[in-house]
C-alpha cells in the first residue's frame, strides 16, 4: 500500500495540466473526476461499537461508486492507463488506504474501549492487510471486473511472464482500497456512512472472537477492588483467595505447540498456574495463552477463579486454618486481629 504520491488537490486538476495520454481521460470524464474528489473528513463518532448481535451472516452487498469516471478509474491498473494517476486506481488506493485505516480505527476504538494501542493496531492490521483486502476483492469479482495487465491475472499471461504470489495479492489489496475510495468520493453527501456500514458489516465476522471475548468481560461479576479503589487483577485475588503461610501459587512456561494467534497470526505464550500447598502438590489450577506472558499467566489465573468448586475448597481450608489460629491465640490471651493476607514474606508465589 504505497504511501506517498501527489497531494488530494491535485485530483482535481483540469485535463490540460495532466501529463498528456492516449488513454487520459476526456474533458467531460476530468470535469466529472473534478466535482467528485471533495475530500471528506469521517467522524468518530458517527460509527457505532460492534455487537456480536449486529455480527451479519451473509457478506454484505458492493456498493457501487456514483460517478463512472471514478469507477473507471478505480477498476484501472496503472500499466493500463500510462500510468496516468488520474485515469487509474494509482491515486484513490492511496486515499482509499487512509480511508480504511481510519475507519477501522473508530470501530475498534469504540468496540474495545480499555485495548492498549499496541493490541489495537494488531487487531486493524488484521483488517487492512492486503491478503484480508485481496480476499475481498476475489470474493466480490473486483478482479474480474478490472482492467489489469495479464501477468497480474490469476491465471497470468499466456506464453508469458506471470506475476509472484506475493505482486498478486499486492495488486488485488490496492483495488480494493481503491474501490473504497471511490465509493467515497462518488457520493460527498453520504459516500462515509455507506462505506462504514459496508466495512462494518465486512469485518465483523473477522473481529467475532474478539467481540465475545469483550461482551463476557461485561457480564462478569464486578471485579473486587483494594482498599484505595483500585480493581485487583486475577493473580492478586487469587493469592488472596487460597494464599496463606505454607502455600506456594506459581506460573511456568508450558509447550506452547506453535500456538498462533487467529487473528494476527502472531505466537502466542502458555503460562500455566500450579499451587504446592493444603495437600497438593504442584497442582494445576489453569491455564492461559497470549501475546505476552504476562497476560497469558492473569489468564491462567483466572481460570482458577472460575473454578468454583476447586476454589472453595482450598478457601474452605484457609477459613478452618485461621479459625484454629485464632482459637489458640484466644486460648493464649492474644485478642488482636489476624490478617487475612499473608505477608510478601510469607507468599513465594513466582510474578511474571
Amino acid at each position: 500500500m504505497p504511501k506517498h504520491g501527489p497531494t488530494p488537490e491535485e485530483v482535481s486538476e483540469p485535463p490540460s495540466k495532466r501529463a498528456k495520454s492516449d488513454s487520459a481521460p476526456s474533458a467531460s470524464q476530468g470535469a466529472t473526476l473534478e466535482s467528485a474528489t471533495s475530500v471528506q473528513i469521517p467522524s468518530l463518532h458517527a460509527n457505532t461499537k460492534w455487537t456480536l448481535a449486529t455480527i451479519q451472516r451473509m457478506r454484505p452487498p458492493l456498493p457501487d461508486i456514483l460517478d463512472p469516471a471514478l469507477k473507471k478509474a478505480a477498476l484501472t491498473h496503472p500499466g493500463k492507463a500510462n500510468n496516468d494517476p488520474v485515469a487509474s486506481y494509482e491515486r484513490l488506493e492511496w486515499i482509499g488506504d487512509a480511508y480504511l485505516e481510519l475507519i477501522a480505527s473508530s470501530f475498534i476504538y469504540q468496540t474495545f474501549p480499555t485495548l492498549p494501542a499496541g493490541k489495537s493496531a494488531q487487531r486493524r492490521e488484521m483488517l487492512i492487510r492486503n491478503t484480508t483486502l485481496g480476499e475481498f476483492s476475489v470474493y466480490y469479482g473486483l478482479d474480474k471486473m478490472a482492467d489489469i495487465p495479464e501477468e497480474f491475472n490469476m491465471e497470468g499471461r499466456v506464453g508469458g511472464t506471470n506475476a509472484s504470489q506475493k505482486v498478486r495479492i499486492k495488486i488485488l489489496g490496492d483495488l480494493f482500497e481503491a474501490y473504497v475510495g471511490g465509493v467515497i468520493l462518488s457520493d460527498p453527501a453520504n459516500g462515509i456512512q455507506r462505506a462504514s456500514d459496508w466495512l462494518k458489516a465486512l469485518w465483523g465476522p473477522l473481529m467475532a472472537e474478539y467481540i465475545r471475548e469483550e461482551e463476557k468481560k461485561a457480564r462478569k461479576p464486578e471485579q473486587k477492588q483494594s482498599a484505595s479503589g483500585q480493581t485487583l487483577d486475577p493473580k492478586t485475588v487469587l493469592e488472596a483467595t487460597i494464599g496463606a503461610r505454607g502455600v506456594k501459587i506459581e506460573y511456568k512456561d508450558l509447550p506452547s505447540k506453535n500456538l498462533k494467534d487467529r487473528g494476527t497470526k502472531l505466537p502466542l505464550f502458555a503460562i500455566g498456574c500450579f499451587m504446592t500447598g493444603w495437600g497438593e502438590t504442584n497442582l494445576q489450577l489453569g491455564h492461559g495463552s497470549a501475546l505476552s506472558k504476562k497476560e497469558a499467566g492473569q489468564k491462567a489465573a483466572q481460570m482458577a477463579l472460575d473454578n468454583k468448586k476447586l476454589l472453595k475448597k482450598f478457601a474452605d481450608k484457609k477459613a478452618e486454618m485461621k479459625a484454629a489460629r485464632e482459637a489458640q491465640l484466644q486460648q493464649a490471651g492474644v485478642t488482636f486481629p489476624l490478617k487475612d493476607q499473608p505477608s510478601a514474606q510469607e507468599t513465594t508465589g513466582g510474578v511474571l
